[in-house]
This record gives C-alpha cells, sequence and structure tokens, in this order.
C-alpha cells in the first residue's frame, strides 16, 4: 500500500487534540505516518500526545527547532516519507473515510492527480451551543479561478509528491493560499473535489484571520506579487476576493448529512446542535 504523511502542528491545544488525534486513528485507510510537531508547548499537549505515540507507531512526535505553524509545517514536510502528504490543524476533525475516499479517488482516475480536496463542515462550540456551515468547493480547482478566492481548505487538501515533488509554506500570511496560488496559477497544477463532506473546520474566537481589514491588506499584497501583474488587475482579483468570500458568508449551504453531523457531535460528545 502507498504510505500517507499527516502532519499535525500543535502549541498548546490540550482542549482539542485527543479529538483530532482520535479522528486520525479511526481512519479507515490505515497505510498513514502522523508527524505530530511540537511548536513549544507548555500545557498537557505532549501528555496527551505520548499516548498515542505510545500505542500506535504511526504516530511519531518531533520538536519544532525554530517557533510558529508555518515552520512546523515546513519541518514536518522535510520529515515525511509518503508518497502523498496531507495536513491536520490540532482542533479540526477529520470522517473516518478522509484517506481511503482520498486514495480511491485517485485509483479510479486514469491519470495521477496533483492534488484533491474535498466539501467540509465549518462549525463553531460555544457553550451549549453547536453552529455548523456545509461548504462546497468547486469541483475543479485551477489557474482560472484559484484567484477568486481560497477554495482549498487545508485540512482536506491531499498531495500527490510524485507530481509536486517540491512543497513548502511561505512564512507570510496567508500561507496556504500563497501556497495553492504558486502551485495552481503559477505552476498550473490543478486540484479536484472528492465532493464529499469529509472534514470538519473549528472556527474558534481567536482566529487567526478574524481581522478582516488585515485579511483585505495581505490578499491585496498577494496579489500584487503575481507573475505579469499591474495595479489594475491587482485591485479587480481583490475585489473579486471580498465579493467571493461574503456571498459564501451570506447564502448558507442548508442541506447537510444528517450521519455526517452525528459524527460531528459524537466526536465532539455534545448532543445539542443550536442553528
Amino acid at each position: 500500500m502507498t504510505l500517507i504523511s499527516i502532519i499535525v502542528p500543535f502549541f498548546n491545544s490540550s482542549e482539542t487534540i485527543e479529538i483530532s488525534l482520535r479522528s486520525i486513528k479511526k481512519q479507515q485507510f490505515k497505510d498513514f505516518e502522523c508527524l505530530l510537531i511540537d511548536d513549544g508547548s507548555f500545557d498537557d499537549s505532549i501528555s496527551i500526545v505520548k499516548k498515542f505515540i505510545d500505542k500506535d507507531k504511526r504516530f511519531k512526535l518531533f520538536k519544532n527547532p525554530q517557533k510558529g505553524v508555518v515552520s512546523a509545517r515546513n519541518y514536518g514536510i522535510k520529515k515525511a516519507k509518503g508518497r502523498y502528504l496531507t495536513f491536520l490543524d490540532s482542533d479540526d476533525i477529520w470522517h473516518p473515510l478522509f484517506l481511503k475516499e482520498s486514495v480511491l479517488f485517485r485509483e479510479k482516475s486514469i491519470k495521477d492527480i496533483p492534488i484533491t480536496h474535498s466539501s467540509y463542515y465549518r462549525f463553531n462550540l460555544s457553550g451549549e451551543k453547536l453552529k455548523f456551515q456545509l461548504v462546497k468547493p468547486p469541483k475543479n480547482v485551477n489557474h482560472k479561478n484559484i484567484l477568486k478566492k481560497n477554495f482549498l481548505p487545508l485540512l482536506t487538501v491531499f498531495i500527490d509528491r510524485k507530481i509536486i515533488r517540491e512543497i513548502y509554506f511561505d512564512d507570510s500570511r496567508p500561507e496556504d493560499y500563497k501556497l495553492w496560488i504558486n502551485l495552481i496559477y503559477v505552476l498550473k497544477n490543478y486540484s479536484i473535489s472528492l465532493d464529499k463532506p469529509l472534514a470538519y473546520y473549528r472556527i474558534s474566537d481567536n482566529q487567526r484571520s478574524n481581522n478582516k481589514f488585515m485579511s483585505l491588506s495581505r490578499i491585496f499584497k498577494l496579489y500584487g506579487q503575481l507573475p505579469d501583474t499591474n495595479f489594475f488587475n491587482q485591485t479587480i482579483n481583490t475585489i473579486n476576493w471580498l465579493l467571493y468570500n461574503s456571498i459564501q458568508r451570506i447564502f448558507k449551504i442548508e442541506k447537510i448529512d444528517k450521519n455526517n453531523i452525528d459524527y460531528l457531535k459524537k466526536s465532539l460528545n455534545y448532543s445539542k446542535v443550536s442553528d
């Protein structure tokens, strides 16, 4: 079987990391290595991680020699041995079929696929309220539409290193979107959706991208770094990005899979759902 490398950076994640690691351990596809990159935690994260390492050799602990989530991911990439590369943050969750479906999709394809992604749920747990929203990225993400929005959530991206041999995150935000623009817009790779909700993205109160003005400023700067760009194109791309992100928040996809939400609630040990 083909080895999958899963990179999980963490910093003081004792409240959420056990749920994330459980979702990895429950994967129906078993041939993986989980690289846990500690970014200087001083809470109980390490003791929680060691419980998994002691019982399962697929889980491996590393100390990030530098500082920050970007360097932690890049360090994990250097240590990864698998053909396939994927990422899960220490507060997010995978459906048990995520790895299996990602591999099966490729096995059914007549040619190798550089990147795949999937639909996912954004969720927020606050007190007794669990709120969620289904997000369905485009079926195909390519050089024609990647500038409209960051359609590729990091927790559902599945990369074939046989095709994309060199990958690293630049230490400037938005680091993931900047990577996808380089791989897809500049280098003309592409990503295909599995068209199934297979992951759960947690929205926290201290989300790094909560400052909307700063996010817009970073996007404007990012579009200014594109090959052969000019101020006009930079401005138009930024406006399109703003429109697409606003549309996603205004027009929610109401259709949900009850089994998916039941799994999320079970993972969170939570029984009440409030819209």
